[in-house]
């Protein structure tokens, strides 16, 4: 909790600086591309941390380690693959999901759609840290992200006006807004390599427990997939609906504008 209100108050502080940087006309393209990027993200891999936290954590109460960590490889495999179709269907369908009448917003897009494939691999490991009945790496990673998220947003931006926009007052807008979606990828990343650290860091102990595990239970992937669509599915179609509002609702009225 406190971890989600300093992650929160950071996001409000750095928004302020960022939006007087890139502009109205460069704020509103990264909000048509966060947003779209938010839909993505969503149906990729918004609920793999409950799914992963869930299903890892009953193996854990009957002390089948490996079917936890079975559940652990899979979590990883089902995010390889539907991140990375996520992600490419966002960086190449980018002209697809942007409205006609904001077109500038395609690279702000593009931008962000690394940080779809990587916030899968993040989500499995906060889902996995859960389950062990700790939420400190989350809470950390969530942290870093969010301050490196905020650094490189600014840094980035006035960087990207820089270098790219030159004297060509009329692509300031977009670059900045680049500049300041490349802060979000760059937030994941952190978060991501301060998780993989974490969890070679425990690798020994998840191993041991592995070792030590002398139940005969033995579930197939195939199993164990079903088992996690079931409970990702329903989740992702309600948060869906849901949020679809806020993009639709984007859609008309930059038509209308």
């Amino acid at each position: 909790m406190a971890a989600g209100i300093l992650v929160r108050i950071i996001g409000v502080l750095y928004r302020s600086p960022v939006t007087s940087i890139i502009g109205d006309e460069g704020n509103g393209y990264y909000g048509i591309a966060y947003n779209l990027y938010s839909m993505v993200l969503l149906i990729a891999s918004y609920s793999i941390p409950m799914a992963v936290s869930k299903v890892v954590s009953g193996k854990l109460a009957l002390k089948q380690y490996r079917e936890a960590h079975k559940v652990f490889r899979c979590a990883l495999i089902y995010v390889l693959i539907v991140g990375a179709i996520a992600s490419l269907f966002t960086f190449f369908g980018a002209s697809i999901l942007v409205p006609d009448s904001q077109q500038k917003a395609i690279p702000v897009l593009r931008v962000l759609a690394p940080a779809i494939f990587l916030s899968g691999f993040l989500g499995v490991l906060r889902g996995y840290f859960q389950a062990h009945s700790t939420m400190m790496p989350t809470s950390i990673s969530q942290i870093i992200e969010q301050v490196l998220n905020a650094i490189v947003s600014i840094g980035a931006a006035v960087l990207f006006i820089q270098v790219f926009a030159g004297n060509n007052e009329g692509s300031v807008p977009v670059f900045g807004a680049m500049g300041s979606a490349a802060g979000i990828v760059a937030g994941v990343a952190a978060g991501l390599i301060f998780m993989v650290f974490i969890y070679r860091q425990n690798r020994p102990y998840f191993m041991k427990h592995c070792e030590q595990d002398v139940t005969a239970e033995n579930s197939s992937y195939r199993d164990i997939f079903k088992v996690m669509f079931l409970m990702i599915t329903p989740v992702i179609l309600s948060t869906f609906v849901y949020n679809i509002s806020a993009t639709i609702d984007q859609t008309i009225f930059m038509d209308v504008m």
